[in-house]
């Protein structure tokens, strides 16, 4: 069975490859029966990756009118918003956008603000050796105390913000051996994932994410297995996106994901509705392997 939705994709609007309307075309193409945009909300810095108030606007104005004007394609307008982000713009999000994803793509200080190294922003997924570089001048060189403060940060923010969508959940993975942080085997950084992921229990839906496999880091998605069928247990509902940043890998490995969802114990996924309801026609029949 195919899954013929993405909630999770960015466009030139932020740092997307492609056009929303480029987009729409290679969605119908594959046919699609909904597409979410979800670019990089203001976060107030690193501007050539995230909107700006302005950049946002204009973002909503040609969402807005593409939604409608794409027939059968029933097109979602969302918002990627850093849990950083500040709370006059999460609260102008809440009221102008359709659904949220709540991500966490930094390294954040002991008081929660995101940290700079060298005078570059330190990100989770971003330099592997500016990343190092951190851990070994603010955390001891532990990278495992670094995952765990991550995690903290992270879960308190959804915690906090209770979005629709949870994004990457474990994007840390992303650099972990580049930077030689942890074995994602270890049993003490999957004790850590794991009471992190049971601390957000019950908020919102977990995104099965294949942006790694398209731009060539990974050969899974985030979250790892474990992780996926400890959130099964939980009661926890998950959809699958590509967080697409180019047209052409708009469903990149969307039935690896499907394969390990099953492999996980699920037999349902949800996705963007078709309908008038942000989870309209949600549940998308059994999966098979």
């Amino acid at each position: 069975m195919k899954f013929l939705s993405n909630a999770h994709s960015h466009t030139t609007h932020c740092d997307g490859k492609n056009t929303a309307a480029e987009m729409i075309e290679k969605a119908k193409a594959l046919g699609f029966l909904s597409l979410g945009f979800t670019d990089h909300g203001e976060q107030g810095f690193e501007f050539a990756y995230s909107m700006d108030e302005a950049r946002e606007a204009a973002y909503l104005e040609e969402m807005r009118t593409l939604q409608q004007q794409t027939g059968d394609l029933r097109i979602w307008v969302g918002v990627e918003e850093d849990i950083i982000a500040p709370e006059h713009v999460k609260a102008r999000h809440r009221q102008q956008m359709d659904y949220v994803i709540s991500s966490s793509h930094y390294v954040h200080n002991p008081d929660g603000t995101p940290a700079q190294l060298d005078g570059e922003w330190v990100s989770i997924d971003g330099g592997s050796a500016l990343l190092r570089k951190y851990v070994d001048a603010h955390m001891d060189g532990d990278g495992l105390a670094m995952a765990k403060h991550y995690y903290d940060v992270f879960c308190q923010g959804i915690r906090e913000r209770k979005p629709d969508i949870i994004g990457h959940f474990d994007l840390i993975r992303k650099n972990a051996v580049k930077a030689n942080l942890f074995d994602e085997k270890d049993p003490a950084y999957r004790h850590i994932a794991l009471d992190a992921l049971e601390s957000i229990r019950g908020l919102g839906v977990l995104e099965i994410n294949t942006g790694a496999i398209a731009r060539g880091y990974m050969q899974t998605p985030y979250p790892t297995l474990e992780l996926l069928g400890a959130w099964r247990e939980m009661g926890g509902d998950v959809t699958i996106t590509s967080d697409c940043h180019r047209a052409e890998l708009l469903d990149c490995g969307f039935d690896a994901a499907m394969k390990l969802l099953v492999r996980a114990g699920y037999r349902r996924v949800l996705r963007l509705g078709s309908g008038e309801t942000f989870w309209a026609d949600e549940r998308v029949g059994m999966l098979r392997a």
